[in-house]
């Protein structure tokens, strides 16, 4: 596994990648971008935390890429994956979110890996209501 020096989009190209990392980054959860194998093209957010197993985060597109930092316009969906001495699974399975909107799916793919990491989950604040 390799760290990569590749930049994330900035937020202003509506992009998953400046998304995600700021969802995290409220939570208070640091991440890093890597690409674990060469032969794949794909890199991911990776969070971690000592004494937890460490959570692999990407994004997957309508047309079938999977990468950290999508068009915010081609989102399928967010998926947060550990594997462990057990199997491998989802933290925040956003494939089974019947709403698959950019925002709402950083949500609370962060708030499941602050969970997983068992920290305390900050709540968000709904400009048009309630908190979330």
């Amino acid at each position: 596994m390799s760290h990569t020096l590749s930049k994330t989009r900035p937020g202003s190209e509506l992009h998953m990648g400046a998304l995600l990392r700021e969802a995290l980054a409220f939570q208070g959860i640091s991440v890093r971008v890597y690409k674990p194998w060469r032969s794949i093209p794909s890199e991911y957010l990776v969070a971690e935390r000592e004494g937890y197993t460490r959570v692999w985060i990407h994004a997957t597109s309508c047309n079938g890429t999977s990468h950290y930092d999508i068009s915010r316009a081609e989102l399928m969906a967010v998926a947060a994956v550990i594997t462990d001495d057990v199997s491998t699974r989802f933290v925040y399975d956003g494939f089974s979110d019947d709403a698959a909107r950019p925002v709402s799916q950083a949500v609370a793919m962060s708030a499941a890996v602050a969970r997983h990491f068992d920290m305390m989950v900050r709540k968000y604040s709904d400009p048009f209501g309630g908190g979330k």
